[in-house]
């Protein structure tokens, strides 16, 4: 289950899934997926399923993690 609030790189280190996989599962690169984790890349529909299916949680829990870490982002900023 899904903490309060979290981001898709700490849900991924909860569930022991590794950029490499990630990589591997997604068909892009690592630095690709480095992207999509950081919220500098568009994640696509099929992609966030792909990830929710591998982790186990639901769909949008991965992509209200992808929102969150943007205003985690803007936080820091301020």
């Amino acid at each position: 289950m899904m903490k309060k609030e979290q981001t898709l790189q700490e849900i991924l280190e909860e569930k022991g899934i590794t950029q490499r996989s990630l990589s591997k599962l997604l068909n892009l690169s690592e630095s690709q997926v480095s992207l999509l984790i950081n919220g500098k890349r568009r994640m696509s529909f099929e992609n966030g399923m792909k990830i929710a299916k591998r982790a186990k949680v639901s769909p949008t829990t991965i992509f209200l993690s992808l929102n969150f870490a943007k205003r985690k982002e803007r936080r820091t900023q301020q």
